[in-house]
């Protein structure tokens, strides 16, 4: 092999290293950027699995006071005691619900007072499986959340 070879081996190693650990960079950057709305999923996630895991207090890290959670046009919710009840309900009668992550979609108003969302929601009641596909957006007040507003339609293709 000649010398001219191994030193463009070498600075094709060299690259492929660089571009390795710049992506990487990125990727973890990338990872560890979370907003409200994905910082709640990714709680919402973990407390449905919690018995007692939706709670008032819990809801009010990441929620305003006066919080309004409206879906499809009805509001569902008002304030954190009929947030945590309302999600409490949907525990006990569901076997499964998961907020997939990463969202399909996302992205945040130029002044910051609303974070856009495309998502799907899988669950299992009955044991009957099923997917919804949700796009709406976030209100954000003060770094909370201070409505949730989502159109939410069944999806077969996601099951």
């Amino acid at each position: 092999m000649s010398v001219l070879s191994i030193k463009r081996r070498a600075v094709a190693a060299g690259a492929c290293l660089m571009l390795g650990l710049l992506s990487s960079g990125l990727n973890a950057a990338a990872a560890a950027h979370h907003d409200v709305l994905i910082d709640m999923f990714v709680w919402w996630n973990a407390a449905y699995q919690q018995k007692d895991g939706f709670t008032e207090a819990a809801f009010a890290k990441y929620f305003t006071a006066d919080a309004i959670l409206r879906v499809n046009g009805s509001d569902r919710s008002k304030g954190l005691k009929d947030l945590a009840a309302h999600f409490r309900d949907i525990q006990k009668r569901t076997e499964m619900v998961k907020i997939e992550l990463p969202f399909i979609d996302e992205f945040t108003s130029p002044n910051g007072d609303r974070i856009f969302t495309h998502h799907i929601v899988k669950a299992r009641e009955n044991g009957t499986d099923s997917a919804e596909r949700v796009m709406g957006y976030a209100a954000i007040r003060d770094g909370k959340i201070s409505l949730i507003n989502f159109v939410s339609v069944p999806d077969a293709a996601t099951k």
